[in-house]
């Protein structure tokens, strides 16, 4: 029958201790245990490979041929024991190895490769990848590190950068040859544009400038699960679209597109990160969640400060 490693790899690092210290009681003393179990120990690992390791007298120790040998194996294994537990702490503790990031599309562009600009200067041992995908990806499946996500309400555990407001707009052409839209109750003779499930009904709500709430079940005529999709088909004239501001605030401000009741505002959504990694989290990830805090201050800076939406 095989002895198993772990009758004698805790004995090995005794053992070494031992020869390089030249006493038990030596032995001993740094390792926290009685010159009685470092002998027992030691005679047991003696036992496992059948053969004396040390020549023991009063006075002091010496080893056996076979334990010459023997010794310079412990000493090689124990180095690449404290080389690996160097390394590994050097991964935690250093802004070294891989950094996986996953984002949306616009967020990956508009925030997180912006936000990493100085950062991947600064910290060149740091291999990082950007996984874009339109949907939230898993992050434990994916080996992500962190993600760059948009909701309506981050976890208790995520880190809450700011609030992006988002829009009912629509391209003049559509607005033209289709009933007005005075108030909410006008939305539900539009075609609707929505970042959801196909064929999902959805909840808007709205909030007018004196605080009163209207809630509405709308019918998309569209869905995507691409905002930039949403947004050319907005362009084109199919239908009114919820969308980020930031997304078209360019074509807002050149008037390819329209606010529908700007007198009534929607619900915003939360910026948030979020990883899998829970405490002690490794100094490259917050390292990194700090960079990109950095970066949705400046760009938001009414939001500096705040823990959380509302």
């Amino acid at each position: 029958m095989k002895n198993n490693a772990m009758d004698y790899l805790p004995r090995m690092v005794i053992f070494s201790r031992v020869v390089e210290l030249g006493a038990f009681s030596k032995a001993a003393r740094e390792l926290g245990l009685t010159s009685s179990s470092v002998s027992q120990h030691i005679s047991a690992l003696e036992a496992i490979l059948g053969t004396t390791l040390l020549h023991r007298t009063t006075r002091k120790l010496s080893l056996t041929e076979a334990g010459q040998a023997f010794y310079a194996n412990c000493a090689r294994i124990v180095a690449l024991a404290d080389e690996a537990r160097l390394n590994t702490e050097s991964l935690h503790n250093e802004l070294v190895g891989e950094l996986r990031i996953a984002a949306s599309s616009f967020m990956a562009s508009e925030y997180l490769v912006p936000a990493l600009e100085s950062f991947i200067h600064e910290h060149p041992r740091l291999r990082i990848h950007i996984d874009v995908d339109d949907h939230n990806v898993d992050l434990m499946d994916k080996s992500v590190d962190l993600a760059l996500r948009v909701g309506k309400a981050p976890g208790a555990e995520d880190v809450y950068l700011t609030q992006l407001e988002a829009v009912l707009c629509a391209a003049p052409s559509y607005l033209q040859a289709r009933a007005p839209i005075w108030r909410p109750e006008d939305l539900v003779h539009q075609q609707f544009l929505f970042f959801t499930p196909h064929g999902a009904s959805v909840e808007v709500a709205l909030r007018d400038r004196g605080g009163q709430c209207m809630q509405m079940r709308l019918t998309p005529h569209i869905t995507a699960n691409h905002a930039r999709s949403l947004r050319r088909l907005a362009l084109q004239g199919h239908g009114v679209a919820r969308l980020l501001r930031s997304k078209v605030q360019e074509d807002l401000d050149a008037g390819r597109l329209v606010v529908v009741l700007p007198d009534w505002s929607l619900e915003s959504y939360s910026a948030f990160l979020t990883t899998k990694h829970r405490a002690p989290v490794p100094q490259k990830i917050l390292a990194c969640i700090e960079q990109i805090r950095a970066y949705f201050r400046r760009r938001h800076p009414v939001d500096a400060g705040k823990s959380g939406p509302g």
